[in-house]
């Protein structure tokens, strides 16, 4: 009669190992789990705040192109920088020596700047502060 001792051994570590192979891959699933979670949660808004200094030389409507092209570069550069951020709000203000008024304000969220990233589609604009920085 053969010794099937050895035979057994192998089994029992088999066992043990598919046991131990169990508990790392719930383990893995549970891990990555709490990342997703924990990284949508972590998701936040961003907010931006530009003051642009008025040049009487220009008019509104360059002014506004210029409050266009820093609130488009501003979004850009929070998305890229930060991938937690899921939005972000950019303002941008007018300053003279002791006035200013917001121009236009930017709000949108990742996706949204991701599908089309046009600050034309996704800001609001304040016409009033063309009058109220006695800009021409």
């Amino acid at each position: 009669m053969k010794n099937n001792s050895h035979v057994s051994s192998i089994i029992s570590i088999a066992r043990y190992l598919r046991g131990v192979t169990n508990c790392l891959m719930v383990s893995a699933i549970a891990t990555l789990s709490t990342l997703a979670i924990a990284s949508s949660a972590l998701a936040e808004r961003r907010e931006v705040d530009i003051r642009l200094p008025v040049n009487q030389d220009e008019g509104f409507t360059v002014m506004t192109r210029r409050a266009e092209i820093l609130a488009r570069s501003a979004a850009q550069r929070t998305f890229d920088r930060e991938v937690l951020v899921s939005d972000v709000a950019v303002k941008v203000t007018a300053q003279s020596q002791d006035q200013a008024a917001i121009i236009l304000q930017l709000i949108v969220s990742r996706d949204e700047w991701a599908s089309r990233p046009d600050p034309k589609v996704w800001a609001t604009y304040f016409p009033m502060a063309k009058a109220l920085m006695g800009i021409r």
